[in-house]
């Protein structure tokens, strides 16, 4: 793979951890409202409580996450 004159290597793995990151966050974010929605029809729920519910326990882990693996990258 060649890379652009000017364009670190480094730099450009940046780019691509971010942007998997930013994927990652949306298949949780769509797992968990496939599941939610799942679940609220298999007991009948008269709101999308399970729905709501997955979503938020989905991104909020994706965040804990996120923030200990940028924490981590700050020690020496």
């Amino acid at each position: 793979m060649t890379e652009k004159p000017g364009r670190d290597s480094r730099q450009v793995n940046q780019y691509l951890k971010y942007s998997g990151m930013a994927l990652q966050l949306f298949v949780l974010m769509a797992a968990g409202a496939f599941l939610g929605q799942w679940l609220d029809k298999r007991l009948s729920t008269p709101q999308p409580y399970f729905t709501i519910l997955l979503i938020l326990l989905f991104t909020g882990g994706f965040f804990y996450r996120l923030v200990k693996d940028l924490n981590q990258k700050d020690e020496p």
